[in-house]
């Protein structure tokens, strides 16, 4: 895997929510840089993540497993993990393990803000 590397981008809304996207393929090698990434969100208590998989196009059993931990981890500190915009294989994954049951998914990022009480649209009637 010489060459390849781990392609994040993420920002903050409202203080309160972190957005990581994941871009391209996920390797198990990533975990370790994965782990340091929201561990720095961690440390400043932004427990709300949503990640952003629109762009992504593969992931490794080991990285969706990290990801379940990490939900748990977050729901102790009264916050939470969700998915949006999951997609290709990835999505595929995800259905064949079942994973729903462990962390939710949506389809956009703005139905995944209004999970955490952030309302970006206002539609009208």
């Amino acid at each position: 895997m010489m060459g390849i590397s781990l392609e994040t981008s993420y920002y903050l809304k409202d203080n309160s929510v972190i957005i990581i996207s994941l871009y391209n393929n996920i390797y198990d090698e990533f975990l370790p840089q994965l782990k340091e990434l929201f561990s720095e969100f961690l440390i400043k208590n932004i427990n709300n993540v949503i990640l952003d998989l629109s762009k992504c196009l593969f992931m490794e059993k080991d990285i969706w497993e990290y990801f379940i931990n990490l939900k748990k981890d977050l729901i102790h500190k009264k916050g939470d993990l969700v998915i949006s915009g999951i997609c290709g294989m990835v999505k595929n994954d995800y259905n064949l393990m079942e994973l729903s049951h462990c962390i939710e998914s949506f389809n956009n990022i703005n139905d995944a803000f209004y999970n955490f009480g952030i309302l970006t649209d206002i539609k009208s009637a």
